[in-house]
């Protein structure tokens, strides 16, 4: 008798006899499709995010330089690269953008507008600026310039906007921290995106749909486990060229000039080694995200930690203790945050979350809890 004394909603059904009633009048955005960003516009305001952040947090900066100077840089890879770069030459789109930030901030350093490290900082921007010229625009089979207005200067408003926040948010506390500040600007985003859905009536979501699937999870199993242990050790490798190569600048030519020259020289040695690496690597492998699929953007910001400690150096040579400990903390801050973003996805199957953290601000909540980390061991160990 059980199963007929459960009542369900039937066509021949009233209203009255329904088990479920709409309370209040349906509103558009029961109906209307959610907004989302593009996956390349996305990871470009993730990343501009987080180098305004690092920027405002330990750049010794004045406050409207940071936003100026990347507004300068982008504006000009907008008219010059951006409309001939495709995404097999996407590496020379970051060269360009970090050989321009190199330059803007060695000039401004002059001026006093910013610190010694400020070029190394806007790596990340760098690689943000990389993945606008290497990605497809989404649903897309062929490969298309970036819309100016939507993919390009909406993401980088939202992240100016955001980093703002996190600069003043993160000045209540005792210390700015760069986990604070990028803490608050996710937040920021999380809602604003919430208050704008409200008042547009339609979903508005700062990430990209695909940012928030789960089809593309790879299998686990041990091939996949090789596959990381691979990409990891390549990565410890070239951390360890990276270094020696800055220690030799440090030596040979001395701190002024190799000031000028530690963050296009780490960021085109890496560059070199990693796309070679990929060249010769298979298939399988390149594509992985345990592999070396996002293996460029990794060394990337490895080599500019290097080059960040070495800059904080100027007036002597590191001891090898310390270049050490360095290169120690870029490993395995790399091992940690690639397993973590590798496997976090499985696990959130079975959650059930806002939609308005799904995505990319989830995934800049991840990394600001790893900047926490990281900045724990920095603070704590001698010589650092």
């Amino acid at each position: 008798m059980g199963l007929f004394s459960n009542k369900y909603n039937t066509p021949f059904d009233n209203e009255d006899m329904r088990r479920v009633r709409h309370v209040g009048k349906p509103r558009a955005t029961h109906i209307k499709a959610a907004g989302y960003m593009t996956t390349r516009s996305a990871l470009f305001m993730g990343y501009t995010l987080i180098s305004l952040c690092l920027l405002y947090s330990i750049g010794k900066v004045a406050f409207w330089w940071p936003i100026a100077c990347a507004a300068v840089v982008l504006l000009i890879w907008s008219v010059t690269l951006r409309f001939f770069i495709r995404p097999k030459l996407s590496t020379l789109a970051f060269v360009f953008a970090a050989l321009l930030f190199t330059a803007a901030s060695e000039a401004s350093f002059r001026m006093g507008w910013c610190s010694a490290a400020s070029g190394a900082l806007f790596i990340p921007m760098a690689i943000g600026i990389m993945s606008l010229s290497r990605f497809k625009s989404d649903d897309e089979d062929e490969f298309s310039v970036p819309f100016f207005t939507d993919e390009v200067f909406k993401p980088f408003a939202l992240a100016a906007l955001a980093s703002a926040f996190g600069f003043f948010a993160s000045g209540l506390f005792e210390k700015r921290y760069i986990f604070t500040a990028l803490l608050a600007g996710t937040a920021f985003l999380i809602v604003f995106s919430w208050g704008l859905s409200k008042v547009s009536g339609t979903p508005r979501l700062f990430t990209s749909r695909s940012l928030t699937e789960f089809w593309d999870i790879p299998v686990a199993d041990f091939q996949e486990i090789r596959r990381y242990v691979f990409a990891r050790s390549a990565f410890a490798i070239i951390m360890v060229v990276i270094a020696s190569l800055l220690f030799a600048l440090w030596v040979l030519v001395g701190g002024t000039y190799a000031r000028m020259i530690s963050v296009p020289a780490a960021a085109i040695v890496q560059t070199i080694i990693s796309m070679s690496l990929l060249s010769f690597s298979r298939g399988g492998i390149r594509k992985s995200v345990f592999g070396l699929r996002y293996f460029v953007s990794e060394t990337a910001i490895g080599a500019q930690f290097l080059a960040v400690f070495f800059l904080a150096h100027q007036d002597h040579v590191p001891s090898f203790f310390s270049i050490a400990v360095a290169v120690i903390l870029a490993i395995l801050t790399d091992t940690m945050l690639t397993a973590l973003l590798s496997v976090i996805r499985r696990r959130q199957i079975f959650v059930t979350k806002s939609r308005y953290l799904d995505g990319l601000p989830f995934y800049l909540v991840l990394t600001s809890l790893i900047c926490m980390i990281v900045e724990t061991c920095l603070y704590s160990l001698a010589g650092l």
